[in-house]
């Protein structure tokens, strides 16, 4: 299934609206099922389908997660753990340490004028477990809809924990 928005603007926060009849079908396929004709075997069955997963660029997650790609912290898996760096002049975020991922007796490793002029020593941060990640989603609360002008400055991301 491919959901593509056009239009000169992005709905942002407000995906819902586009997104409220899919959810209302995968819902319905998920807990009641639709009844399906089954050529082979001439007989009918209740399907119940679910949807796995999604494939999205950036922009796209920002719009379904409410979660912002953009920012020093931008990296989805790692989070806090992600080391970014602002360019002197202007005003773009870098990446940094994407060497500290391969093995440790890599050559890119010792490497320092090609990068950073740093070489990389440090091992790559331990993913989150599985009750790690459970208890972060749990935690959060996202606001559907148009925000007002006033809240909008406060904070650059949309998902909020309680």
């Amino acid at each position: 299934m491919d959901v593509t928005i056009f239009g000169p603007k992005q709905p942002g926060n407000n995906i819902n609206v586009y997104l409220n009849p899919l959810i209302e079908d995968l819902k319905l396929l998920w807990v009641d099922g639709v009844e399906v004709f089954d050529v082979v075997a001439s007989e009918t069955f209740m399907m119940h389908a679910m949807l796995f997963f999604t494939i999205n660029d950036f922009p796209a997650y920002t719009n379904l997660s409410g979660y912002s790609v953009k920012g020093h912290k931008a990296c989805l898996i790692w989070e806090e753990k992600t080391t970014s760096h602002q360019l002197k002049n202007g005003r773009k975020i870098v990446y940094l340490r994407h060497r500290r991922f391969l093995q440790a007796d890599h050559p890119y490793r010792r490497l320092k004028k090609a990068f950073n002029g740093h070489q990389e020593n440090d091992e790559a941060p331990i993913l989150l477990t599985d009750l790690q990640i459970h208890e972060k989603v749990n935690k959060l609360h996202h606001v559907f809809g148009k925000t007002s002008k006033k809240c909008q400055g406060t904070s650059r991301r949309l998902v909020k924990y309680s």
